[in-house]
Order: C-alpha cells, then sequence, then structure tokens
C-alpha cells in the first residue's frame, strides 16, 4: 500500500530488535521470547505479526554472523542435553539448594500449579512467582510420559506435606488450538489423577485489555508482553487466590470434586 512503512533488515533495525527485547527485560522478563519481541515491535510502524518467520531467520542469521550474542533469546523446544559436572558445578549446586524455598501448600491444604502452553515461558512464569508455585508445559502436545512424571512429584509433595491435593490453571493461546490444548490435558489429568485445571487466559477480555483485536488469534507470549509482566503476575497471582478462596468452601475433599472450571 502507498506510504506504507517497509521493514529493512539492516542495523538499524537490528538496533530497533534489541531496544524492544531490553525493554521487556527490564520489565521483568529475563528471558524473552521472539514473539514477545515481535509484539513489542507491532507498536512501530511497518511491524506486523507476520514479519515472525523472517524476524526469527534474521536473528539466526545475525547470531551465526557474530552481530548479535547468542542467549539472548528463549528457545523453545531447543533440544536437550546433559554434560557431567565438575567438582565446582556440584558445590554451585549444593549452595542453591541450601537457598532454595521448600515447597509448601496454599492456606486451604492444596498444591497449585499453572500449565503454559509455550515451554519457552515456563521459566519467566516460575521467576514471575518467586519459584513458590509449579509451573508445567507440554509445549502444545500431549505429552504424557512427562507430564505423567511430573503429576507424580506434585502427588509426592502433597503427600509428604500431608496436603488435600493438586489443582491448577491453564495458559494457553488465544485460538482453537490453544483452547484444543486445555481441553485435552484438562480431561486427561481429570481421567488420570483425579486433578482439575481450570482455564485462566487468554481470554477475550484480557485480549482486549492488552489493546489487541478480538477477532485475531494471539499466542501467549505476543499477548503476554502487551498484556504487562506485573499485571500478569498480579493476575495470577489473584487467579490462585480465587482458586483457594473456593476451594476453601470444599474442605479436604478430592480435587475430582471441584466446581467445573471457568470457559471449560
Amino acid at each position: 500500500m502507498p506510504g506504507t512503512k517497509t521493514v529493512k533488515w539492516n542495523d538499524e533495525t537490528r538496533e530497533t530488535i534489541l531496544a524492544a527485547r531490553q525493554a521487556l527485560v527490564d520489565e521483568g522478563w529475563t528471558h524473552p521470547t521472539i514473539r514477545e519481541t515481535l509484539y513489542r515491535l507491532l507498536k512501530l510502524p511497518g511491524w506486523t505479526k507476520k514479519h515472525y518467520d523472517t524476524l526469527t531467520v534474521k536473528l539466526g542469521e545475525w547470531r551465526d554472523a557474530g552481530l548479535i550474542p547468542f542467549g539472548l533469546w528463549s528457545d523453545e523446544t531447543g533440544g536437550n542435553d546433559f554434560t557431567p559436572l565438575t567438582t565446582r558445578d556440584i558445590a554451585e549446586r549444593i549452595a542453591r539448594l541450601r537457598d532454595a524455598v521448600p515447597a509448601k501448600l496454599s492456606k486451604d491444604g492444596y498444591l497449585y500449579f499453572i500449565f503454559v502452553e509455550h515451554e519457552g515461558l515456563t521459566y519467566d512464569i516460575a521467576n514471575m512467582l518467586d519459584f513458590t508455585v509449579a509451573v508445567v508445559s507440554s509445549q502444545g502436545q500431549l505429552r504424557r510420559e512427562h507430564f505423567y512424571s511430573v503429576a507424580q512429584q506434585w502427588l509426592r509433595v502433597v503427600k509428604e506435606l500431608e496436603g488435600n491435593g493438586v489443582q491448577g490453571i491453564a495458559l494457553v493461546d488465544y485460538d482453537e488450538g490453544g483452547r484444543s490444548i486445555y481441553d485435552t490435558h484438562r480431561d486427561w489429568l481429570r481421567k488420570i489423577f483425579g486433578i482439575d485445571l481450570k482455564l485462566y487466559g487468554v481470554t477475550s477480555e484480557q485480549v482486549k485489555a492488552a489493546g489487541l483485536a478480538v477477532h485475531d488469534s494471539h499466542q501467549i507470549d505476543g499477548w503476554a508482553a502487551t498484556y504487562g509482566y506485573q499485571r500478569l503476575k498480579s493476575d495470577l497471582l489473584k487467579a490462585i487466590g480465587e482458586s483457594t478462596t473456593t476451594s476453601k468452601k470444599r474442605g479436604k475433599k478430592t480435587s475430582k470434586e471441584s466446581p467445573q472450571e471457568s470457559g471449560g
């Protein structure tokens, strides 16, 4: 269209991208995703969500060329690895464990977790909540073995702390795929473990609050970058608090008896 600004993949644009990423870091996102950065860039002329693939390719090229350092962005489904620990590594891990905050239950006696669709957000959500709330991602698919082992860990914590059970809230993309992912995990957790998973977001109201188009689809990380770090933190804590208030009315009942999750 005449007069429409075109994104030129030059030095100036690279600096603009790095500045957008730094703004996210300054806000609290310790390891932003590429999509979070793109949503910040949408405020500038010429940028659209369609730039995601090209942005990903260009960032890869610039990293390989040494124009920007590695480690600036979260790499979802970035592989797995194991490296043997040195004596110093072991000592540092022991020191961190000494300072770790032990797991604890909510006031109602339940252990809460947050299910987030995108793996790249797992650490930032955990960090956002001061590593006091369990966070899990299956990266868009029901990975039964992984989820089973994680749920077993939760149940061991509940047993050791003599709690009432486990409950969770879900944060998935604002599209049909996200809702399907939520439904699948909700049904599986309820069937296998009797664990309830309540839908927290992303909802149309949250999309409106972020100033985004309700009729467009939005992925969590892009929406979250626009919605705001502190705002999301406050909302998540409130969501868990609301769940706690609801659970208090139930006393020591199994999680199967919890009310139907919102939007479910």
